[in-house]
This record gives C-alpha cells, sequence and structure tokens, in this order.
C-alpha cells in the first residue's frame, strides 16, 4: 500500500513558521498556518486540533505523519518532531521524516542537470545536497553536509540549478554564478507547507510504525549542546 491511498498529517517547521496539512486518499483536504514565531508544543497540538475539526476528521483516522527533519532552529524542529513522533506513538502510526532541501528540489521538476540546495548554516557554512528531478521525483545524488562558500563554488558545473537562501549568500560573497555557467533562483527558498512534506511521501510505500526516534537537522547547535561539547567534548 502506498501513502497516497491512507490519511495523513503533514508538520513543516523547518522555517519561521509553522504549517499543518492533512491528505486523505492523495486529495489535499485543508492546511494551516501557525505565524507566531517558534511554536510551543500546546500551540502546535491546538493547530492540529483546529485542522482535524475544521475538516471533521478524527485522530485515530490518521494513517501516518509526515515532517520535515530541518535544517530549522532548534526550539522549532524539537517541539515538531516531538509533537509528530508522539501522535506516532500514541496512534500506533508510521512518522515519516524528510530534510527541507529535498522538498525545496522536489519543487523544480523535470530538471535536465542536477540542481544543488544550499542553505545557510552560518558558521561560514552552507548545507548542501545535490538532486536528479529529470524523472518529477527529487532523487538524491549526494548526502546531505556541510560545506564551505568558495568549495561550494569551486566545484559547480555548467548547466546545474542552484536553490535556497545561500544563493544570497553566494551574491553578498561576489562570487560569479555566471562565469560557471550555472542557473540560479531565489523564488524556491523553501516549501513552507504541511502539504508538500506529505506530497513527497504520496509514491511511497507503507511503513510499520516504530519507536526508533527521527534525527533532526540544526542550523546551530543549541547553547547547552555547545557548553557540553567544550566541557566534555563529544560523545
Amino acid at each position: 500500500m502506498l501513502l497516497k491511498e491512507q490519511c495523513i498529517l503533514g508538520i513543516e517547521g523547518s522555517g519561521f513558521s509553522v504549517s499543518i496539512g492533512l491528505m486523505d486518499q492523495g486529495v489535499p483536504k485543508g492546511n494551516l498556518f501557525l505565524n507566531t514565531g517558534a511554536p510551543g508544543s500546546e500551540s502546535l497540538l491546538s493547530g492540529i486540533d483546529q485542522l482535524l475539526r475544521m475538516l471533521n476528521v478524527q485522530k485515530d483516522a490518521l494513517d501516518g505523519v509526515c515532517v520535515t527533519l530541518g535544517p530549522g532552529s532548534f526550539t522549532s524542529l524539537r517541539i515538531c518532531l516531538s509533537t509528530a513522533e508522539a501522535l506516532g506513538l500514541g496512534l500506533n502510526i508510521p512518522v515519516y521524516g524528510i530534510d527541507s532541501l529535498g522538498l525545496i528540489a522536489a519543487s523544480v521538476p523535470f530538471y535536465a542537470s542536477t540542481i544543488k540546495v544550499i542553505q545557510n548554516a552560518y558558521k561560514g557554512e552552507f548545507y548542501s545536497a545535490s538532486y536528479d528531478t529529470s524523472r518529477g521525483k527529487a532523487v538524491s545524488l549526494s548526502d546531505l553536509s556541510l560545506i564551505k562558500p568558495d568549495l561550494f563554488y569551486e566545484q559547480l558545473k555548467k548547466g546545474e540549478l542552484i536553490l535556497g537562501n545561500g544563493v544570497g549568500k553566494l551574491m553578498d560573497l561576489q562570487l560569479d554564478l555566471q562565469a560557471k555557467g550555472v542557473v540560479w533562483n531565489q523564488d524556491f527558498q523553501r516549501i513552507a507547507s504541511g502539504i508538500g512534506v506529505i506530497e513527497h511521501f504520496l509514491e511511497s510505500e507503507v511503513r510499520d510504525s516504530s519507536a526508533i526516534p527521527l534525527e533532526p537537522i540544526y542550523i546551530r547547535l543549541p547553547e547547552a549542546e555547545l557548553n557540553y561539547e567544550k566541557q566534555f567534548g563529544k560523545e
């Protein structure tokens, strides 16, 4: 069975707002935005309840939850992921996670050359990953990794498309993208939609529920973790 045959909740919280969406049998039913800064767990749960009430859907009718893993802020991702996993455990349904760079690449289907997505990781680095969307769906060509802007620039090849908020940083550094023969677009910086998260998984096979937690991708480590590493080193 595929996810497009089920009733799925989507949560996107990698940016400045949170989006909650619902799709049933592959059809978008509704989408709600919480644009109040970093969400609290109570406001997110309240938003989910509000969306389900508006659509007349009971929680126990959900077959799965899709959620973004980041890169994003510590507070927003922690709350979104913990909420998604709590729903998964409480309802005994699977939780599916995807990084936001894959969603950004998927926003430009059927592109003939490689798509490279870069998100500002601060501290002079990008989160970067490469994708092939020539057959309509974003297929990962590389693992998500951190890279310095100058090294990213050196590795660019003619015809590649660059997406993400890191494009602006390349411009600030006055790196000549035209000289590399690449294409860039700052309109597809982020897919801020719970529906968009679900759409990524529609053709995926249904999984069993699992108690194994998803791994968030933080833009910056929280201060507590930084201080812990300084004192005790990395685990």
